[in-house]
C-alpha cells in the first residue's frame, strides 16, 4: 500500500506498533489502534486522509477478546482520532464478509465497524470490502487459502506415519488414501491478489463502499483440489458424508472455515483482476509452507 500512496505523490505516516522504514517520503510513527489518540504523543499536522487497515483476522471464536479488542475498540479510536484532528476523509478495510449479522466474532466486529463510522460525522467516508487474500511472491501473505492448506498437510503428515508403520507392520499393500472435504465443489470461493487490492485502495479516492473481490471467482471444488495437489493426496469434495475419524479431526481443526466452504456471491470493482491459476495458487502455497518450515 505504502509504495502505491508514494507513487502518487503522497507523504505517508506509517503507523504501527512496528512503523515502517522511513525515507522521504515516509514517516515512521509507533502507534497502537487499541489504545486513546492511537497511541501519540504528538500528531503531525496536515494528515488529509487516514487509511485504518490494521485488525485481528481470525475466524474462530472470540476467546480473549482481542478479536473485538482490536477491531471495534481500535476503530473507534481511529474514529475520534480523526475528529480531534480534524482529518476529513477515513478509509477503512472491512470485509466481504458482512453477512445478515456475521457468522463469526470477525464478521461481528466489521459490521459493528463499518455502522460505527457511517455514523461517525465525519465528512467523507470510503469503506473498502476485500474477499479472502492471496499474497504474491514479492508481497508475501500467509492468509486463509494457506492456512486452510496447511492445516491440512500437517494432519496428513501425521495419519502417514501411522498408516505406514502400520501397512510395513502387517505387511500390507500400500494403498493411496482418499480423503473427502465436507464443501460445496460448485459453490464459489472468492479469492484476490494482494497487489490488486492494494492498487485499488490507492486509486479510489471518491467516498462510498467498494467490493475489492474477484470478478470470476474460483469453484471450492478447484481450490481444494490444488490442495491436494500440493500436499500429494487425493481429495474429493462433497456435500454431505459421514467422516472417517481422520476426515472428524480435519474438520474440528478447520472448523472456522466451515462458513466459507458452501460458496459466496459478491459485487466487484475490480475488473481487471487475472485469473486464479492453479500455477499461482500452488506457488503461493509453496511460499507459504517454507516460511513455516524456516520458523518465518
Amino acid at each position: 500500500m505504502i509504495p502505491k500512496l508514494i507513487a502518487r505523490g503522497d507523504i505517508v505516516f506509517g503507523l504501527s506498533r512496528h512503523p515502517p522504514e522511513a525515507s522521504e517520503m515516509v514517516v515512521p510513527l509507533v502507534g497502537d489502534v487499541t489504545k486513546p489518540n492511537l497511541g501519540l504523543k504528538q500528531v503531525p499536522q496536515g494528515i488529509s486522509s487516514l487509511y485504518h487497515l490494521a485488525a485481528t483476522v481470525q475466524l474462530g471464536a472470540d476467546k480473549d477478546g482481542s478479536i473485538w479488542g482490536t477491531n471495534v475498540t481500535g476503530t473507534e479510536n481511529v474514529i475520534k482520532f480523526c475528529l480531534d484532528h480534524n482529518i476529513p476523509h477515513l478509509f477503512f478495510c472491512s470485509t466481504a464478509y458482512t453477512i445478515d449479522d456475521g457468522r463469526n466474532a470477525y464478521e461481528k466486529s466489521k459490521i459493528h465497524c463499518e455502522r460505527l463510522i457511517n455514523q461517525s460525522g465525519i465528512p467523507k467516508v470510503t469503506i473498502f470490502k476485500p474477499s479472502v487474500i492471496m499474497g504474491t511472491r514479492d508481497n508475501p501473505f500467509f492468509g486463509h487459502y494457506s492456512q486452510f492448506g496447511i492445516i491440512m498437510m500437517r494432519v496428513h503428515r501425521r495419519a502417514e506415519i501411522v498408516r505406514r508403520k502400520l501397512e510395513g507392520t502387517l505387511r500390507l499393500p500400500i494403498i493411496e488414501p482418499v480423503f473427502r472435504v465436507k464443501a460445496n465443489p460448485e459453490g464459489h470461493l472468492n479469492l484476490v491478489i494482494v497487489d490488486k487490492v492494494a492498487e485499488a485502495m490507492a486509486e479510489i479516492e471518491d467516498t462510498g463502499t467498494y467490493w475489492l473481490t474477484n470478478p470470476n471467482p474460483n469453484t471450492l471444488g478447484q481450490v481444494i483440489g490444488w490442495i491436494g495437489e500440493f500436499i500429494l493426496v487425493n481429495i474429493k469434495v462433497e456435500p454431505e458424508f459421514k467422516p472417517t475419524p481422520l476426515e472428524r479431526l480435519y474438520q474440528k481443526k478447520v472448523n472456522g472455515f466451515s462458513p466459507y466452504l458452501q460458496g459466496d456471491s459478491f459485487p466487484s470493482h475490480l475488473k481487471d483482476h487475472p485469473a486464479i491459476t492453479k500455477e499461482f495458487a500452488l506457488s503461493t502455497l509453496t511460499q507459504a509452507f517454507f516460511a513455516i518450515d524456516s520458523g518465518k
